[in-house]
Order: C-alpha cells, then sequence, then structure tokens
C-alpha cells in the first residue's frame, strides 16, 4: 500500500506524517495491582498546519473482546465499555534530522512529544522516528497532588503490514519499568 503525504502538513512534519488520520483497534493491558483486560482504542493525529501534530487518545474496556490479536479483526464490530483514559497533546520534530548510525536505513529523526491526561498527569517525552520505527521514553511527569504515582514511562509504535502497533511501559506504583499495554490499530480515514 502506497502513502501520500497528506496536503497542509506542515514539512516539519514529513518524518511522522505516516501517522496522520483516525486510528482504531484492540488491545490489552495488565499491571500490579490491575488484572488483564481487553481495551479498545482509538488515535487521532491531526494538523493544523503548525510544525507538529495535534494528538488526542481514548482508551474504552472492550465489551467483546477477540480471544487474540492475531490475524484479521473487525475493527468496526467491536463495542466500547467504560472509558478507561484519555490523553492529549502534541507531537513535534526538532529542525535536526540525522542519518543511520550504519548509514543504512531511513533517516532518524529526534521527536518530542507532549501530553496531558485528566488523571493530572503531563508528560515531556524524548526519542526518534526511524521509518515507520517510532521509540519514545520519559522520566518527566508532573502529576497533580491527587494523581497517581508515575515515575517513567516507555511507548513504542511501528507501521507493520498497514497497521500501527503499539506498546506502552510504565514504571508506577512503586513498580519498576515493566509492560502496562499494548494493541494494534487500523487506519479509519
Amino acid at each position: 500500500m502506497s502513502f501520500a503525504i497528506p496536503e497542509g502538513l506542515a514539512p516539519e512534519t514529513y518524518p511522522i506524517a505516516w501517522l496522520a488520520g483516525t486510528w482504531r483497534g484492540p488491545g490489552f493491558l495488565a499491571y500490579p495491582g490491575i488484572e488483564e483486560r481487553p481495551i479498545l482504542m482509538e488515535v487521532s493525529f491531526t494538523s493544523d498546519g503548525g510544525p507538529y501534530l495535534a494528538y488526542s487518545a481514548t482508551t474504552w474496556l472492550l465489551e467483546n473482546p477477540p480471544t487474540s490479536l492475531e490475524g484479521e479483526i473487525d475493527v468496526a464490530a467491536m463495542q466500547a465499555g467504560e472509558v478507561w483514559a484519555t490523553e492529549s497533546g502534541f507531537w513535534r520534530v526538532p529542525p535536526q534530522e540525522n542519518a543511520p548510525a550504519d548509514g543504512q536505513g531511513p533517516p532518524r529523526s529526534e521527536l518530542e512529544v507532549l501530553i496531558s491526561e485528566p488523571t493530572g498527569h503531563a508528560s515531556v517525552y524524548l526519542g526518534a522516528v526511524q521509518g515507520p520505527r517510532i521509540t519514545l521514553v520519559t522520566d518527566l511527569i508532573a502529576r497533580t497532588a491527587s494523581a497517581a504515582e508515575i515515575t517513567a514511562a516507555r511507548r513504542m509504535y511501528g507501521l507493520v503490514n498497514s497497521e500501527l502497533m503499539w506498546a506502552t511501559d510504565l514504571a508506577a506504583f512503586g513498580q519498576e519499568m515493566q509492560s502496562y499495554a499494548s494493541g494494534r490499530l487500523q487506519r479509519q480515514d
């Protein structure tokens, strides 16, 4: 499947232009103290022409979960239940692009991501995008007095066979960094 950069995107966003649009699909979450739960996630990356992509995501508990994330998944047939989490922010590529260390593969661009959550958290993620793969990490998580203790996080995204695979690891509630949630999303527009 070929990809065309959507009209109206600022050139600074070209390394992450493949994210533009709305994505939706199933996943699972589990963490010490949180039993494994099937989820449905919808993520949107939009542009107003500025040098960034605006980001929003909603995660729901899934009412009719698939038994596995393998094979063909009918996203349209999935029923969202209770909202588990929401977040919004901005993804930006600072103005410097680097060639890969080995001189092969797609160029590597640094990435800065700002995310806020109604749970009382605001995070600054730093990372890189190289072709259709993104890695992000943070240990800069501001929280309100009533917010849960989250001290660090790591996120990974990858475009595989036209689906957006994602995974999030957390260091929270006194636990060391470990898997929290993952899934696969299909482009909706």
